[in-house]
């Protein structure tokens, strides 16, 4: 993929030229007025040719050459916006294979329980995947009513999914990736914190490893001085193996990631430092596809998937897809973004339990609506006569 600039002075105008030269199949990444004109940022594969010279030269990004693994070139912003093009792509093709596969589900028969269609009912207006949702009515289909069900559904959470013990591991090193913007360097300020209570007898390091970002190494400063710790700044895997060697055997090290490259930057980490410990950050409303691909990489070992806006989705069926589906334990989650709150323990409890509260809001609303819609005792009785409107006499 590369990013190409058109100007034109309008959208459609511009709209008409990236189809010209760059195909039907370039996506606009960004839109917007600039200077009397419209400015389109559109992504386009690689494979595809211009018919005629660009149109913005300045705007032409380079491809980017592999380097040695003893010193990774910085995340530029580039990298990082291409990154966010395929992972925007990926989610959309993953929502269209989602729509066709729910198209193409069986009906159900007319056997099926009242109780079992409203629950299937409500888990695909609470964005439940139609793969979870054909996994839980599996459990649910013997059971006799929404109480029961409901019970089968929060039991059959806690038995898949597992828990992993951050604080309590004795391990030294631990390194949080994840895509931009899932909140990892808020975690590991709120992770740095949790240790420095827990253990007092080593320091904490916070390092950011080769991440160019503006504001970057300003926010990894902040969170350290917020949590008591040392930050450091490294750009190469050189630099990091000196840093560890220095360092390793007296702190705690937490190592942010710039959200790009993640599987290759962890796996030469993870030379440098044998114990490592790898947990994925996931948004609660992150993309059940994109994150599959990365918690089943099989050069991956991940130690744990840590959970942060959970105060932004009413139900976290992705997340409880991700965790029952990958075998990969869970461990901290988040609420807001206040790097000072201290994280959440999350298991399969809490989010059974987090689930079954939900659910019992539905049952009770639904079993109120039956208690208002009751139809009355005269209606249908055949004692009572019904007399047309003309023999009526209304005084």
């Amino acid at each position: 993929m590369r990013l190409e600039q058109v100007f034109a002075p309008d959208t459609r105008m511009a709209m008409a030229q990236v189809q010209h030269h760059f195909g039907e199949d370039s996506m606009v990444v960004s839109n917007r007025r600039y200077n009397g004109r419209n400015e389109l940022i559109a992504a386009v594969d690689n494979i595809i040719k211009p018919a005629v010279a660009p149109l913005a030269p300045a705007a032409t990004v380079a491809p980017v050459t592999a380097v040695a693994s003893a010193a990774p070139a910085p995340v530029t912003e580039q990298q990082r916006a291409l990154s966010l093009v395929e992972l925007i792509k990926t989610e959309f093709e993953t929502s269209r294979l989602e729509m066709q596969s729910l198209t193409r589900l069986p009906r159900q028969p007319h056997t099926t329980s009242k109780h079992i269609i409203e629950l299937q009912r409500l888990f695909m207006n609470t964005g439940m995947s139609a793969r979870l949702s054909q996994q839980v009515l599996d459990q649910l289909a013997s059971t006799k009513s929404l109480q029961d069900a409901s019970n089968v559904l929060s039991q059959w959470i806690k038995t898949q999914i597992t828990t992993y013990d951050l604080v309590a591991d004795p391990a030294q090193a631990h390194l949080i990736a994840g895509h931009p913007g899932s909140g990892k360097s808020t975690m590991i300020a709120r992770v740095a914190r949790q240790l420095a209570m827990a253990d007092s007898s080593r320091k904490i390091a916070l390092i950011s490893f080769n991440d160019d970002r503006i504001g970057a190494w300003q926010a990894t400063q902040i969170a350290g001085a917020r949590a008591g710790a040392d930050t450091y700044r490294t750009t190469s895997f050189k630099q990091l193996q000196a840093l560890y060697a220095e360092i390793g055997a007296t702190h705690h090290l937490l190592i942010d990631t710039a959200g790009a490259n993640i599987q290759r930057e962890i796996r030469c980490i993870t030379k440098i430092i044998p114990e490592l410990k790898s947990h994925l950050m996931l948004a609660a409303d992150t993309n059940e596809t994109s994150a599959l691909n990365l918690l089943g990489h099989p050069n991956l070992n991940w130690t744990s998937c840590m959970v942060s806006r959970l105060d932004g989705i009413d139900y976290p069926w992705a997340i409880i897809s991700i965790l029952a589906n990958s075998n990969i334990p869970v461990s901290l989650g988040s609420y807001c973004t206040d790097m000072t709150s201290p994280p959440r323990a999350l298991s399969g409890d809490f989010l059974a339990h987090l689930i079954d509260k939900k659910v019992q809001r539905h049952i009770d609303s639904a079993l109120a609506q039956k208690e208002t819609t009751k139809v009355p005792a005269h209606i249908g009785n055949p004692g009572l006569k019904e007399y047309p409107y003309e023999q009526l006499n209304f005084g």
